[in-house]
């Protein structure tokens, strides 16, 4: 580093021949070339901003059970049974021997949707998620077959039908001990008349203020340190008022129904 001083010969007395200069050790500079700080605190810092979080969009897969306890068993079956106004078996939706006696796409494209959602307010909510299920049956006659969709355990029965039996959300939504709620509205898609009926969870007619929020039944999922697992909440009311009108979910040992009807609205 090069320092110039500049002298004033006026202020030398006449006759000199020599002076001094006294140059201190340490000398005080303001920086010019600030390069490495721009670097370190806007640049580095704005590009950080620009960058995404990462997420991890990794699922899991979550077994239903029988209770969110300590203490749970694993499901074996869950039935969903769907309820019409027109009655309860295929037949009385439209469906004759013959769809099912040679499998007809009509019959095989007639399914369940179930539609999830973190929320049972319809303003705010937002779809998490959607299970596709199927129509599936062995038998011929047609006035014998119910419309309802039986899930089982893969594991207990390999030849079941388990499309829809587990749930799958992402891994990092739940560490060990935390639970969260999932809503789920159903509806039912008959490929015979070419028709969807949306479902509700009681079995009466309801107003419609009322019935807005009687389309949900909930799920909770949660995990432990042995894995991760859901249960259909079999005490959920939505709305305090019908609780003399029993939940649409029940349990039987290691069994799981929940019935879904179509809606009427007063």
């Amino acid at each position: 580093m090069f320092v110039r001083q500049q002298i004033n010969i006026t202020t030398l007395s006449s006759g000199t021949t020599a002076t001094t200069i006294n140059i201190p050790i340490n000398i005080e500079y303001q920086l010019v070339d600030q390069a490495e700080l721009v670097d370190r605190v806007f640049v580095d810092v704005e590009t950080q901003k620009a960058i995404n979080e990462i997420t991890d969009y990794e699922k899991v897969r979550f077994l239903p059970v029988t209770s969110t306890g300590s203490s749970f068993n694993i499901i074996n079956k869950i039935t969903y049974n769907v309820n019409m106004i027109s009655g309860n078996y295929y037949n009385d939706v439209g469906f004759t021997n013959d769809d099912v006696k040679f499998q007809r796409e009509t019959f095989k494209q007639t399914f369940l949707n179930l539609n999830f959602y973190d929320s049972d307010n319809p303003m705010s909510q937002n779809l998490v998620s959607n299970i596709t299920i199927f129509s599936n049956s062995n038998q011929q006659i047609i006035s014998q077959i119910p419309i309802s969709y039986s899930l089982e355990n893969p594991i207990n029965n390999p030849e079941g039908f388990s499309e829809g039996y587990h749930l799958y959300d992402y891994k990092d939504e739940l560490t060990i001990g935390q639970s969260k709620y999932l809503y789920m509205r159903a509806n039912f898609n008959n490929a015979k008349t070419g028709t969807t009926t949306n479902m509700m969870v009681k079995n009466t007619p309801l107003p419609i203020d009322t019935l807005i929020h009687e389309l949900y039944t909930r799920f909770i999922l949660f995990r432990t340190n042995s894995g991760y697992y859901y249960k259909i909440d079999d005490a959920y009311q939505s709305n305090p008022l019908l609780t003399n009108i029993p939940n649409n979910v029940s349990y039987l040992n290691n069994n799981l129904e929940v019935n879904l009807y179509q809606i009427q609205a007063l």
